[in-house]
Order: structure tokens, then sequence, then C-alpha cells
């Protein structure tokens, strides 16, 4: 198992520097730089320059790359070797700038709209938020989504699947866009004005948890104050993840009781808790474990709807405003942060099927 832990996180490095590639290419190529606009105003084509060559936006693409992955040092020396490639002499003559110190260093660059903030700035600040957001909804969808799942399995055809499959697809139907500020209306604004001493202590907004955080990424208390800001945001973010995976719960483990073995479990005299428990929803936990890789990064990393209606200072904010922004660094940089976390995932749910299933074994 070691080894395969090993040579999995060994090729996902490759995987990551390709992906950052395509991102440096992809955004390069959209019409648009990250200076042509100063707020409303277009910026004097001298100061473009100037800004351009400030952050090695004047090299060429392969350059730039090798500065933003190696550092500015490393690529500057490696130009001096081969000086007679196209492009060493813009990379020579701004070098000695040190914009980058290179993603091997844990660099992530610097931000080309936001003066005097790094990316790692950035995400050391938005990043523990998302997570606790994120960490908090998946709780309550897979406490919510897996009893409901199995309860609607074992009672197949009565009026309690009926039921958890009607909220099932309520809950898939209403996206947190609409449920985000349905919330809001329902509880601050509306019950919170009826009836003060019982609806009062929720906020419209904002988290309640500030830097410095413990450890980097948990907050500090957990006291009332965070959980009356995280119940809103968390409750519109996880309830549709937990009609996903109660809807997924169900059938899985409708699949799997129809087994011989569980049969042969029933025969033997197991009584039915046992059979279902220890039996029937291990072997039915593999698709849901297989969703919630991709579903652990998805509201880990917290979802910029979310955020922008709670006014959470999250990374998807920064994201997105990045997009519109042209800021490079920004962009690659969450990308990035993104696809370790669900290269992380991924390995962690190949870990689990080993556990969940004995029959599955890595070489």
């Amino acid at each position: 198992m070691l080894a395969y832990v090993i040579r999995r996180i060994i090729w996902s490095i490759p995987v990551l520097l390709l992906l950052a590639f395509a991102i440096f290419a992809l955004m390069r190529a959209i019409p648009g730089g990250p200076f042509d606009f100063a707020g409303d105003k277009s910026l004097p084509k001298s100061v473009v320059q100037n800004l351009e060559r400030r952050h090695h936006l004047d090299w060429p693409l392969g350059w730039q790359f090798s500065s933003y992955v190696l550092g500015d040092d490393i690529t500057g020396a490696i130009c001096q070797e081969t000086s007679f490639l196209p492009g060493c002499e813009a990379v020579q003559a701004s070098a000695g700038l040190g914009v980058s110190q290179g993603l091997i260093r844990g660099d992530l660059g610097m931000a080309l709209k936001l003066r005097g903030r790094t990316v790692n700035d950035l995400v050391k600040e938005s990043f523990p938020i998302s997570f606790q957001l994120g960490m908090i909804a998946l709780s309550l969808s897979v406490f919510i989504g897996l009893p409901t799942g199995v309860l609607a399995a074992l009672k197949q055809n009565t009026w309690v699947d009926y039921s958890s499959s009607f909220v099932a697809v309520l809950g898939l139907s209403i996206p947190p866009l609409v449920l985000g500020p349905l919330l809001i209306w329902i509880f601050p604004l509306t019950l919170g004005r009826l009836f003060p001493d019982l609806f009062g202590w929720i906020p419209i907004a904002t988290w309640g948890a500030k830097p410095p955080f413990f450890l980097g990424i948990f907050p500090s208390s957990f006291g009332a104050g965070f959980w009356s800001h995280a119940i809103l945001p968390a409750t519109a973010l996880g309830l549709a993840f937990s009609a996903a995976i109660a809807r997924l719960t169900r059938a899985s483990l409708l699949q799997v009781i129809r087994e011989d073995y569980i049969r042969t479990a029933r025969a033997k005299g197991l009584r039915e808790q046992m059979v279902v428990l220890r039996h029937a929803l291990k072997n039915s936990l593999i698709p849901v474990i297989t969703v919630l890789g991709p579903l652990l990064v998805a509201v880990v990393t917290g979802t910029f709807v979310v955020e922008q209606i709670f006014g959470i200072p999250g990374m998807g904010k920064h994201f997105v405003n990045s997009i519109g922004n042209r800021d490079y660094p920004i962009i690659t940089g969450v990308t990035l942060i993104y696809a370790t976390l669900l290269v992380l995932a991924n390995l962690a749910v190949d870990i689990i099927y080993g556990w969940l299933d004995p029959r599955i074994r890595y070489s």
C-alpha cells in the first residue's frame, strides 16, 4: 500500500505541472491583459509596458512558465547558459527584478491587480474560511443524506421511501443560489423580527471566525458566535449534497441487500440490524465514497455563490474576481490548489476502498 501511495503522489506532480501550463497558455490566449484598464480608465501604453516588464509578461510563454515554476534566479541562470534560445534578451534584462521565487519553493506568485499582495497571502487568509464552511456543509450532508438513504432503502415502496425520495428530489432541484436568499428571508429577516428571542441570534451575513486560526486552518473558538454565522451558509451548501448522497445510498443499498451473501447471512440467523450494518451497508458505501472524493473538494474549496450571498471572505471570491481581472497568478495558484486537493481526495478514496472491501488490493 505504501508503495502504491508514493507512486500515485509522484505521478501527480507532472499532472499538476501540465495543468498549470494549460492554465498559463489558456489565460494568455484570452483577449485583453491585466493592465489594460485601471478602474474605468485605460492606462498609457508606456505604463502598461513598464508593468508588463515588471511582472515578466513581456517574456515568451515558455520563459514565463519557467520563472513561475523554478523562480527568477534559476530561470535567469538557465538563460545565461542557453543565450542562443529565443527570448533570452528579455529574460536577462529583467530577471533580476525577483518577481517569483518559484513554485518549487512554495511561492504561488505576486498578485497583479492587488498591489503588494501575494497569492500565498490571499490563500492563507481565505482558504481556512472556505475549508471551515466546506467541512461543516459536508458533515451536514453526510449526517442527513446517509441515514435518509438507508431508511428509504429498508422501507422500500412505503410512505417513508416516497417521502425521502420527494425531499431528495426537492433538495436537488433548489440550488444554493435560490436556497441561500430564501433562508435569509425566512430566518433572520422574518422569524428573527417576529421572534427575536428564538431566531434573533442568526446573523444575515459574514463569517464568525477570524485569523489567527488554530494550526493555520481551524477556528480558534467553536463558540456560539461561530455556529450562528455558519448555520445558514452550511445549510444552503449542504442540503443539495445531502439529497444526492441519499439517492445514491438508497440505490446502492437496494442492490446490495439482494445479493446472495446477504440472504446467506439472514439464513444463518443473524439479526437484521447486524446484517444491514455489518454486511450490506459497508459494501454499499463504495459508490458513495467515490462521489465523496470530488464532493469533498467542491465543498472544502467553497462556492462563489454561497460566499457572495452571505458575505463570506472565502477563496471562491478571489478566484472568480481574478478571472475578470486577468490576474494570472491568482487563477493559476487557486486552480493548482483545487487540483491538488482533488488528487489527494481521490487517493484517499482509493485507500478507503481497500478498507471497505478486503478483496480490493493495490500493487
